[in-house]
This record gives C-alpha cells, sequence and structure tokens, in this order.
C-alpha cells in the first residue's frame, strides 16, 4: 500500500508507464522498445533527460534576461 492507502501495485504500472513514454518521446524510440531495457538503464534516461531540460530552461533563462536588460 502507498503511503495514503492506494494499493501500491496500479500507482507503480502507472509510474513506470509514464516513464516508457517519457524516454520514448525524448530518444525517438519505440514505447516497446523501452519494455526491454532495465530499470537502471531506465533511471539513468530519465536523469539524462531532467538534465537536458534543465539546461535548455537555464538557456532559454538567460536569453531572456539579455532581451529584458537590452529593453
Amino acid at each position: 500500500m502507498t503511503e495514503d492507502g492506494r494499493p501500491y501495485g496500479p500507482v507503480r504500472l502507472k509510474e513506470i508507464i509514464r516513464e516508457r513514454y517519457e524516454i520514448s518521446k525524448r530518444i525517438n524510440t519505440s514505447y516497446n522498445d523501452i519494455g526491454d531495457i532495465t530499470p537502471t538503464e531506465r533511471a539513468y534516461l530519465l536523469e539524462f533527460a531532467l538534465d537536458d531540460i534543465k539546461q535548455q530552461n537555464k538557456i532559454i533563462e538567460d536569453a531572456n534576461r539579455k532581451v529584458k536588460s537590452k529593453k
């Protein structure tokens, strides 16, 4: 059971499906192929995707600050 009393299995299944979807979307690989990777590989790919998102957000924020400072 989860902390809020829900059955753990369905909650974890939804998390895994979301992870596989996000990885598949970001690396242009089929959802089914992502099912063949290990949980460790899945965690690493998610970590790398989050790092990329953070880096992109930083670039956007820097560009926005630069534009605002020119006004």
